[in-house]
C-alpha cells in the first residue's frame, strides 16, 4: 500500500475515474479530494487533502494539504450533547455539499448548507473510530472544511468533531481566498467535496 505522503495528483485522479466520481474540468472549478490514512487512531494530522483546478483545459493549480478527516479523541470519547453519536464521515463523493461560508462565525471555510453528507455515528466513547454501516445517516451536519486556531496546529484535541480540519491556518486561509476569487467569475455557490481511503491506494 502506498505512503498517504506519496500519492500523487495522477493517482487521485485516476482512483476517481476508477470509482465513477466525477473530476471537474471547468474553468476555475475545484476539485476537493481528501485522502483518509490507514492510522485511523490518534491524534495525529495524518491525512491528506488534494485541490486542483483547470483554466482553458490546463492545470491551473495543483496543492496537496495536511488535514484530518477524523474526530479527535475527546469527542470519540465525548459526543456532542444531544446528539446520536460522534460523526465520523463516510468515504464517497458528496456532491455540492459545501458553499463557501463562515465556520462558527470565526473563519472563512468550507460550510455544509449545500446537500445532504453521509456519516457514520460512533456511539460507544472508546476513544476509537467504528465504521459500523447501520449507523450511517444522511443529513446536515455541519461537516464543514475549516482549518484548526489560528496558528499551526500539532494535535487534533477539540479541533474536529467530525469536521474536515486543515492543520495549517495561512495555507487553509490562502486556498479560501482563491476559491472565493474564482466564484467571482464562475458565480459557482456549491462545491463537491470527495472522501477517498489511503487502503484504495
Amino acid at each position: 500500500m502506498k505512503k498517504i505522503l506519496e500519492i500523487t495528483l495522477a493517482e487521485v485522479q485516476a482512483m476517481l475515474k476508477l470509482k465513477g466520481f466525477e473530476e471537474f474540468t471547468s474553468d476555475l472549478v475545484p476539485n476537493i479530494v481528501g485522502i483518509r490514512s490507514t492510522e485511523l487512531d490518534g491524534e495525529d494530522f495524518d491525512d491528506r487533502c488534494h485541490v486542483w483546478w483547470y483554466e482553458g483545459g490546463e492545470l491551473a493549480f495543483s496543492k496537496n494539504y495536511t488535514i484530518t478527516t477524523n474526530p479527535g479523541t475527546y469527542y470519540l470519547k465525548n459526543p456532542i450533547a444531544g446528539s446520536k453519536g460522534t460523526l465520523i464521515l463516510c468515504p464517497g463523493q458528496h456532491i455540492n455539499c459545501w458553499q463557501v461560508g463562515m465556520h462558527k462565525g470565526k473563519q472563512l471555510a468550507f460550510v455544509q448548507t449545500g446537500a445532504p453528507m453521509q456519516v457514520y455515528r460512533d456511539r460507544n466513547r472508546d476513544g476509537k473510530m467504528d465504521f459500523d454501516p447501520k449507523t450511517i445517516e444522511a443529513g446536515y451536519f455541519g461537516m464543514n472544511g475549516h482549518h484548526g486556531a489560528l496558528s499551526d496546529v500539532n494535535l487534533i484535541g477539540q479541533w474536529s468533531a467530525g469536521c474536515q480540519v486543515w492543520r495549517f491556518h495561512k495555507a487553509h486561509q490562502d486556498m479560501m481566498n482563491l476559491v472565493q476569487d474564482n466564484a467571482k467569475k464562475t458565480k459557482q455557490k456549491d462545491y463537491t467535496y470527495t472522501l477517498l481511503e489511503q487502503k484504495d491506494f
